[in-house]
């Protein structure tokens, strides 16, 4: 293998690829990054099993060849390195690749990349294509929701349900609960085919990362789920992130979407953020508790500690039906509202002790539903 890279170029692929890799890697191999000189272009690849992540890259190839490198150490070294070109050249004898720029001469001692292990393949499968933008935006309102705690898998990922040219996000850790609508940029599935596939949280974060750079580059975002329904793969310019999918049946969240409203309260979505913010800070050492009351022209927000005092504003709001308290976790709240950039939000309550639902105003295409703490209000 023969070839020169760009430095920077060559360090942000790494700083993407390399997130795939796991700290609690079992085989050594895990924490290397493969490394492929083709024609024109090196192809770099990460994983530790459940995730891959594949960056392909424009270089000067005098000779193709592949190699597996300490991520670490090949990482640190080129985001070290002044913006000269890079030079490569493996030694397939004892797989050592010897890298140059400028002043800086190096060795680094790799592994046969045939020991690296085989990459997920996603085929006879499924495929419809998103919008960038809109995937992004789907992503962050929806992982949101998903829960860390590994003892409940399918917690942890987000459903995804496509039909036809429609699709719906669903993310859940039992407390609160986030669902985005969107539709494919392009194709669709036939007509009557439904999938249900859910998508490990990580992966999907993971994939946000890759989004946010390119989404001035054209180009939709091809979404592939396997025939054996066991791998998803997205397809993005220049990267490839495969994941493995998460076996088991997801709660019925339908049941949770509230049918009605008692009290629907519209305010400032900025207004409502920043109060949030400031009332939050005395809700921290008491459970983190955020009591909301709705009253004729306002909606009053509250919180107090023992330790710490309390405080209390308003926010003016358009309220329709019963005057009605509530509380929630102040954290849910304000993660929803730092989603949303519309510029009112709705609250639709039912009652002190029934889920709450807070959505972009006269727009359902996002519902967020928050169970509600109960405390005195």
């Amino acid at each position: 293998m023969k070839c020169t890279i760009s430095p920077q170029q060559l360090g942000a692929g790494l700083s993407a690829v390399t997130r795939a890799i796991s700290s609690r890697n079992t085989l050594p191999i895990l924490s290397n990054v493969l490394v492929q000189a083709r024609e024109g272009a090196i192809e770099l690849t990460a994983t530790n099993i459940d995730l891959t992540i594949r960056h392909t890259m424009p270089a000067e190839v005098l000779e193709e060849g592949a190699i597996t490198i300490p991520a670490r150490i090949l990482s640190e070294f080129v985001s070290s390195l002044p913006e000269a070109p890079l030079s490569w050249e493996l030694d397939p004898v004892h797989q050592t690749v010897r890298l140059q720029s400028g002043r800086f001469d190096a060795h680094i001692r790799g592994v046969d990349a045939a020991e690296f292990p085989p990459l997920p393949e996603v085929a006879d499968g499924q495929t419809v294509e998103l919008d960038p933008q809109v995937l992004l935006s789907a992503i962050e309102q929806t992982v949101v929701a998903a829960s860390g705690d590994e003892g409940r898998p399918v917690y942890t990922g987000v459903l995804a349900e496509i039909s036809g040219a429609d699709i719906i996000l669903v993310a859940t850790d039992g407390h609160r609960l986030a669902v985005r609508q969107l539709r494919t940029a392009d194709g669709a599935l036939p007509l009557g085919d439904r999938l249900s596939v859910i998508i490990p949280a990580r992966a999907l974060s993971e994939l946000a990362r890759l989004l946010k750079p390119i989404l001035s580059s054209p180009g939709a975002v091809t979404l592939s789920v396997g025939g054996t329904r066991s791998q998803v793969r997205f397809d993005l310019p220049g990267y490839s992130l495969t994941s493995r999918l998460i076996d088991g049946v997801y709660p019925n969240y339908q049941k949770v979407l509230p049918e009605g409203s008692q009290t629907v309260a519209r305010a400032s979505t900025d207004e409502l953020r920043r109060t949030t913010r400031v009332v939050s800070l005395f809700a921290r050492d008491a459970a983190n508790v955020l009591k909301i009351r709705c009253e004729s022209s306002q909606l009053v927000l509250s919180a107090n500690t023992n330790e710490v005092g309390d405080n209390v504003a308003s926010v003016d709001a358009s309220i329709e039906g019963d005057n009605v308290g509530i509380a929630f976790n102040a954290r849910y709240v304000s993660d929803v509202l730092a989603l949303l950039d519309s510029p009112e939000v709705e609250l639709v309550l039912n009652g002190t002790l029934a889920p709450g639902m807070v959505r972009a105003a006269g727009d359902d295409t996002y519902r967020y539903v928050i169970m509600p703490v109960r405390v005195a209000i």
